[in-house]
């Protein structure tokens, strides 16, 4: 039913979208394309299989989900969920499963030689060292823009926060002074039309589109609330008007031998008046990573994302391949995708992207962990205590606290993991702390967090608070 490891590893290397994750009109776009979404959506179920996202919405919803996604005509009502999942396992018994084709390309975004990265390095490194004499600040991928209700991550952007924009603590709210997006192939439609109609409604200024394989950059400038081209004045330099005294000539961007030796940065973005005395943006504190709980709203059909949930919740566009799965920004990361993917999708729709026999399993899965969840939570409890015993012992920390799901009285999940808080540890890094613990168990993992740490999400901070003390 499942892609083996070495498939999935060779799959994903050649054909995962482009690192980017995206909130357009209530949907987390992924890779510049709503297929690329539904691929990332596709792998990751192949690599964590569908006990993953069986375990973030209801079992009831799920059988609904597959009896409407494969058109069961079989009746479950006034039967209790064993005996709904039997009957669901019977009638999806000969179906079959034809895998969706979601390949968009060739692969071209995980090519390590293709010009696109290397022109993205120079771009990227070029404007962040030099924009600070513009009183103002330069960052790329990962770094949200908020436009209206839309979350937009471009290759490059430039603002100085001076009434056009203001940096918050996760997100720049409004439109940069200068957004740059290199392309890629397949995703010209994106950058040239959609985004370019999004980011002239918002206002941005200055919109760049450069095209590494045809050596060109394409130069849009808002002219009463419409996108311009423009081109480069006759010494061969383009100045954007709304970065006052910044010329660019695109001349040495195509030198290959400099891409990432940084010969050539210093003559892309050239420094034409006296510069600005740089002064720190401050920051105001808005929506940031982990300030609302993790909750996917999940129905049958999709359910439009806020801003709010994207920011929480979506980690970095780190997309990676280990411990035989694709990973998100680790095993946090990769839920919170998939909760969002969910969201974007429905689950009708996705449970689409797997055989209906390995829905049906991972349901029955779920039904006989459940009822296991007492002798589960007491064997969990019993690996807690000895970590806790290694903590004090190894590490010099005097308080232990357990917090998450074995704190809680509801089931364990597939999500679930054994989750410690201490309170002053010796000083020695959480490498030191993981590799102590690795070998009293891998699964469940054991992770330790800091009562003191800064980056906690809300999540956390309310359950330190009530933590049980072990």
């Amino acid at each position: 039913m499942y892609p083996t490891t070495k498939e999935l590893f060779e799959f994903f290397s050649r054909h995962r979208p482009e690192s980017k994750l995206e909130l357009i009109e209530g949907r987390l776009i992924v890779g510049n394309t709503i297929v690329s979404s539904r691929l990332l959506l596709q792998q990751i179920l192949q690599g964590w299989k569908a006990e993953a996202a069986i375990a973030l919405a209801p079992i009831e919803l799920w059988i609904e989900a597959l009896k409407i996604g494969f058109a069961l005509s079989c009746s479950t009502e006034g039967n209790d969920i064993s005996e709904a999942l039997d009957i669901l396992e019977g009638a999806v018994a000969e179906i079959a499963y034809q895998p969706e084709d979601l390949i968009t390309g060739k692969g071209i975004a995980n090519h390590p030689y293709h010009p696109h990265h290397g022109v993205l390095q120079s771009l990227s490194t070029g404007l962040f060292s030099i924009s600070e004499n513009f009183g103002g600040r330069s960052l790329s991928r990962d770094f949200v823009m908020r436009l209206g209700d839309n979350g937009f991550t471009p290759d490059v952007l430039f603002f100085k926060s001076s009434g056009l924009n203001q940096l918050c603590s996760w997100f720049l709210d409004g439109p940069a002074e200068l957004v740059i997006e290199v392309l890629l192939p397949g995703h010209e439609y994106c950058d040239r039309v959609v985004k370019r109609d999004y980011y002239a409604a918002a206002g941005v200024p200055e919109y760049w589109i450069v095209n590494p394989d045809e050596r060109r950059v394409e130069f849009w400038r808002l002219v009463n609330g419409k996108y311009r081209q423009q081109v480069p004045d006759a010494d061969g330099r383009y100045r954007p008007t709304s970065i006052s005294g910044l010329a660019f000539q695109s001349n040495s961007l195509w030198d290959e031998e400099s891409w990432y030796s940084g010969r050539s940065q210093q003559d892309l973005f050239i420094l034409e008046r006296e510069a600005q005395p740089f002064h720190r943006i401050e920051t105001i504190k808005r929506e940031e990573w982990g300030s609302l709980p993790f909750a996917p709203q999940l129905q049958l059909k999709p359910t439009p994302i806020r801003f709010e949930e994207y920011i929480s919740w979506c980690p970095r566009a780190k997309f990676e391949f280990f411990k035989g799965k694709p990973q998100i920004s680790y095993k946090r990361g990769t839920k919170q995708v998939l909760g969002l993917l969910l969201m974007t999708f429905g689950l009708t729709s996705t449970v689409n992207l797997l055989p209906p026999q390995a829905w049906v399993q991972a349901l029955k899965q779920r039904i006989t962990l459940e009822n296991q969840d007492e002798q589960r939570k007491a064997a969990w409890r019993q690996l807690a205590q000895q970590a806790a015993t290694i903590l004090r012992e190894q590490f010099g920390v005097q308080r232990v606290g357990l917090i998450g799901d074995l704190a809680r009285p509801q089931s364990l999940n597939y999500w679930s993991e054994i989750k410690l808080v201490v309170w002053e540890t010796d000083g020695r890094s959480d490498w030191d702390i993981h590799r102590a613990l690795s070998p009293i168990s891998e699964e469940p993992e054991i992770q330790v967090l800091h009562a003191e740490t800064d980056y906690l999400t809300v999540d956390e901070k309310e359950a330190i608070e009530g933590a049980i003390e072990i």
